[in-house]
């Protein structure tokens, strides 16, 4: 368990008054979600900024189909089109003979350690980061190995 410093409980309140999810911060700082809601809970957003937010990452989802497109993508689904609930990716494309599962987003700090959980045997998987002059295909690369069987 991290220790809440001044300097982390600085950086909690700055990453939730931009708008980060406590599922954000605890990725990004290491701290438990128990310990965001006790030091968060009074934190305003700044909704403007967060609606600027809101509003870029929509627009570069909806630009992520060219980019895939031109990273030799085929067969590109939006799942959030298909099914509003599926939050963990956002679209599904095949490239060469493998399908994969990819997370468009605009945050260069995305956590993806909380992939692991949503992650689909056969699948790869991959996080499309939008700058501000590129794409980037993130490719998630795990391996589980079973070290001990109960």
């Amino acid at each position: 368990m991290v220790r809440i410093t001044t300097e982390i409980k600085n950086k909690m309140i700055q990453m939730r008054e931009s708008g980060a999810t406590y599922s954000e911060i605890t990725a990004a700082l290491g701290v438990t979600k128990e310990r965001c809601v006790a030091y968060l809970k009074d934190i305003k957003l700044n909704t403007q900024m967060v609606s600027a937010i809101t509003k870029e990452w929509k627009q570069a989802e909806l630009q992520a189909v060219d980019a895939l497109d031109k990273m030799m993508f085929t067969d590109i689904h939006n799942l959030n089109a298909i099914c509003s609930t599926i939050s963990s990716w956002d679209y599904l494309a095949k490239r060469g003979n493998k399908w994969w599962l990819i997370d468009v987003t605009i945050n260069g700090q995305k956590s993806i350690a909380a992939k692991r959980d949503v992650t689909v045997e056969n699948y790869e998987h991959a996080i499309l980061l939008k700058t501000d002059t590129e794409w980037k295909l993130i490719k998630i690369m795990m391996e589980t190995e079973t070290i001990l069987k109960i």
